[in-house]
Parts: structure tokens; sequence; C-alpha cells
């Protein structure tokens, strides 16, 4: 079968080659390139089916669909794995949360089970952010995503053929900025299990894209633990060639975040995401930053995996009813990481709201303000404990997005985004970090793209007290700031329309809203059963009176 451009492109990034040259790739991994699962055109047959089966199966309490699946259904031919992974993750509306792994009751996080990919939920990613410095004492900030999402529901994956792993797209971020210079992104490689790229191995972990990979060196371990990945920047007058190679050594004690590591855990929906602190970075570890391998003397790090539903409503109709009578969610939230002096982390979560709309699509010449939030914390002190905490964040200064790994995909957005942070944090802190500001360690946007078009900043930041003295570093993430709905309509493969725009924008009939309020009014009880027993919902919604406890799991 024969395979298209892009798709070419993405393979020999993974496999870390400038160009595809099928004379550098193995026969038996050609023999998957080229099979039949992997075609472009059952790649959209097999999407095709989903959208029937979509249609054949809302969900009550939700916009209706059918309008949506049938245009979609007429629009999808033969697929990339690209254009699928865009359609799965930003078209299908809120009916598309069935059929995938279910969050549990209660968190039941267990190890080394955990730290391989879900391959059944939803969506998942390995995530590792950290600053870094070499031999000269120069500064770098890293990021390193493998982001994954399952395309069909699991079951109907396999009726179709389709193992869990082929099942899966598998996406790789790197960034790295250096202090004081700029940002670079290495262009998002995209790759589809059917590929035969795709790679797991549960204990020890091994998970490798291509070339790329996250390998544990000992069974039921996480460390030492390496991190293997390379890319271009694509957007610069000459490719800017980036690359990591780092080894960690140790880490502190698991961050369970939200309650236990639900964040949420509601009616089947929310996520499951646990953390590790402080990773120590082996000396020697090399990154390569504008085409130079550079050899790493110490560095702090973190590592996240998160995994379950990204959005989407409930599987609860009663709480379908009571989330379809209010505003429209507003999709987006704001993730931060701070590793103090004194050996003490805090990791800071805030949803985006309705009520700070005026801050999110901004592209005008002045900046939008300043925006006052709530943010909830997860505090680990130095004696390794864990403790909820809430706090105040005022950003003050934006900066707007100005560079694109590869301007042709993925169009300048010109968006303002957040560029300095205030916190304000309550007496769980200790008095010497419980004020603090973020600054980024570049003076430009440390934005990103996804390939499914979205837009983000990600990058490192200096802590300093109110004083302006140096207490340690951070990451800054900022999502959904940007409306790159348009451009998504266009890596899907469609021709853009407002038609399809204000498609993709659908909300609930004013005449469903009204029947969710009666279901809702005549199903308090089970409504508030829902509520009392979902887990993590306060990291979501500030309580106005909670004093910090200490978490359950340390």
């Amino acid at each position: 079968m024969d395979l298209d451009k892009n798709t070419k492109q993405n393979i020999a990034a993974a496999l870390w080659l400038d160009e595809y040259d099928e004379n550098n790739i193995s026969a038996s991994t050609l023999g998957k390139l080229h099979s039949d699962k992997n075609s472009i055109k059952q790649i959209g047959a097999r999407m095709r089916h989903y959208l029937d089966w979509l249609k054949n199966n809302p969900q009550s309490h939700n916009p209706n669909y059918n309008k949506r699946y049938t245009i979609l259904k007429n629009l999808v031919g033969d697929l990339s794995p690209q254009e699928a992974y865009v359609i799965a993750m930003k078209f299908l509306g809120q009916n598309s949360t069935q059929g995938f792994e279910e969050m549990p009751e209660v968190s039941n996080i267990e190890f080394p089970r955990d730290h391989a990919p879900k391959l059944r939920s939803q969506v998942g990613w390995h995530f590792f952010v950290g600053s870094a410095w070499d031999e000269d004492g120069e500064e770098y900030g890293v990021e390193l995503m493998f982001f994954r999402i399952a395309l069909l529901p699991p079951n109907m994956a396999n009726q179709l053929g389709i193992s869990d792993i082929e099942n899966q797209i598998v996406e790789i971020q790197l960034g790295i900025s250096k202090a004081g210079e700029r940002h670079y992104q290495a262009e998002p490689i995209v790759i589809a299990g059917t590929s035969g790229l795709i790679n797991i191995e549960p204990n020890p972990l091994k998970y490798t894209v291509g070339k790329n990979e996250i390998s544990v060196g000992k069974k039921d371990s996480f460390f030492p633990i390496t991190v293997k990945a390379r890319g271009k920047d694509n957007g610069q007058s000459e490719p800017v060639k980036l690359g990591v190679d780092l080894t960690f050594t140790n880490g502190r004690e698991y961050l369970y975040q939200g309650d236990d590591g639900c964040m949420p855990c509601v009616a089947g929906m929310g996520t499951l995401y646990y953390s590790i602190p402080n990773l120590t970075l082996k000396s020697g570890s090399t990154i390569i930053y504008k085409g130079k391998k550079i050899t790493l003397k110490k560095g702090t790090f973190w590592f996240d995996h998160q995994w379950g539903f990204l959005g989407g409503n409930s599987h609860s109709p009663v709480l379908r009813a009571a989330n379809n009578i209010g505003k429209p969610m507003q999709m987006g939230w704001d993730w931060y990481m701070a590793q103090f002096v004194g050996n003490r982390q805090l990791t800071m979560f805030a949803s985006h709201s309705p009520a700070n709309k005026q801050f999110y699509f901004q592209t005008g010449p002045k900046p939008p303000g300043t925006m006052t939030v709530d943010v909830a914390g997860k505090y680990m002190d130095e004696n390794k404990k864990l403790h909820n905490t809430w706090g105040t964040l005022v950003i003050d200064e934006w900066v707007k997005s100005e560079a694109s790994p590869n301007p042709d995909l993925y169009p300048v957005t010109n968006t303002w985004h957040p560029n300095h942070w205030k916190f304000s944090f309550d007496n769980t802190l200790p008095k010497d970090i419980r004020n603090f500001e973020f600054r980024q360690i570049v003076p430009v946007a440390q934005t990103n793209y996804f390939a499914n078009g979205s837009q983000y900043n990600e990058g490192a930041v200096y802590i300093t007290d109110l004083e302006g003295k140096d207490i340690g570093r951070g990451f800054a993430e900022a999502v959904q700031y940007a409306d790159c709905t348009k451009n998504m309509i266009k890596l899907a493969g469609f021709e853009y329309s407002q038609e399809l725009y204000k498609l993709f924008s659908q909300s609930s009939s004013l005449s469903r809203k009204f029947y969710s309020l009666f279901y809702m009014l005549t199903h308090q009880k089970p409504l508030k059963q829902t509520l009392t027993e979902a887990k993590g919902m306060e990291f979501f919604i500030r309580p106005s009176k909670k004093s910090a406890k200490v978490s359950s799991r340390h």
C-alpha cells in the first residue's frame, strides 16, 4: 500500500532519518508499513464505521450530533494517521467517551503495572520536564512527552481485527530552551500503531516509537530510566536539530495527584494521575541543541503519567443533565510544577473558566490585562508527606506566540500567552515559599503545537520570592489560549468553511437544556449520590472553607 507524503515524513522522523528512504528501513518494518491494516484506505474505513456507531448510539442530555456525524462520514475518505488523530481528538463530540476503559470509583494505582501505557483508556501521556546545566554552567529547559490516544473504542477495534497497540496513535513532543536565548520545538511526530513502530514491554518498561524510547533498566522498578528522542524545528530558515539522551537514577516518593491519584474519578470519567518529582539526572546525559551535542552536569526534573479522558460528558445521565444546563464548559487549563530549595515540591492546577473568557483567544495589539484565578495544589514537604493546598494566581504579563515548528502545517497564531505568574498560597505551605513568582527563562514565548492542531505554552521558569531571591526552578503550562479550530479542520483533510467551524462548535439546543433541567430536578437523589461518591472534584472547584489535609498515601 502507498503511504502519503505526510506519513512518510513522520516515519522518517521517528526513525531519525533525514528523509524517508526504504533502503534504510528493515524488511520486517516495511512489511508492516505497507500492510493493509496500515493503509490510508483502511484507516478511513474504520473511522467511517466508528461514525456510524456514534450516530446509532447517542447519549441522553448531549447535543444531537446526527448532522455532524453524517457530514463527517461524507467527508471522510482515505485518512492518514494524523488526519484520523485530529478527527478522533477534536471533532467527535461529547458522545465519544463511550466504550473506553472507565475510571475506577477510587484510585487503584499499582506499581510497576501502571508505569506502562494504559492502551484501553482514551488518552494518556508520559511526560518529562525540567531544568539542566551543562559543564560550563549554561542552563536549559527540556520537555519530552509521549502522548497517546486510542482511535476507536477497544472492543470495536478488536472486532475489526485491530489489537490494542495497533489502535494507538502516539505523538512525540520535544522542546528545548536555552536560558536568555530562545525556545525551539521539534515538529511533532505522529505514528500509528498499525505501522509496527510502536512497541511496549511492561516490566521493566520499554516504550518505543521508532528510535524514540522510554526504557527502565531494572525489573519491578522505575529507576534507572533512560529517555531518548530526536527531532527538528522546521520553522527556521534552516532546520534546527534537537535531541535528548537522559538517564535518571532516582527520584522522590510518588506524588499522587488529586484525591490519592483521582484527578478526578466521577461516574467512570476523569483521569488517574501520579508524578515523581526531583528526578536525579545522571551526569554525562546529553541534549542536542541547535545541532550541537551538549553534555549535562546536573539537572532537576519532574515526571508525570496520566491517563483517562481529556474531555467529553459523563457516563451518568443525571450528571450529563446537570452539566448541560449551565454555560458551555471552557476548554483548557493551566498546570505548574515548582521544585523549591530544601527539596520541597508543589504541583498546581487551574481549569479555564467562562468567567475569564476575555483572556483566551486574544490576538490584538495589546495584551489582555491582569487575570486572577484560583489554583489547587499538591505539596510534598521535606519529609515526603503530601498536603492539599489552595491559592490564588495573578497573571499580569503576557507574550505573543510568534513561532512554529512548521508554519505550513501549524500557522503562527500570534496569540497572547501568560508570561509572569504571581502565586499566593494558604498556610499549608511554609512561610518562605507561600508567596512566589514565576518568570520564563527566555524572553520569548515557549509555545508548542500538538499534531492535532492545538497550541500550548510550556517552558522552564525561574522561581523567586517577592524580594527577587532565587528559590527554585519550575515549569509553566498554558493550554487552549489559542483558537486553532480553523487549522484543525485543515489538518483533518477538510476544506475549511464557516459551516464546519459552527458544526464543531455545536452546543445543546434550548429545548434539550429545558429537558435536562427537568430531569436533573426530578433526579436529585442520584445526582447527590454521584457527587458524594466523586473523588478529586475539589481540585476543580475551590471550596469556600477547607482546611489542608495530609494525603492518605505518602
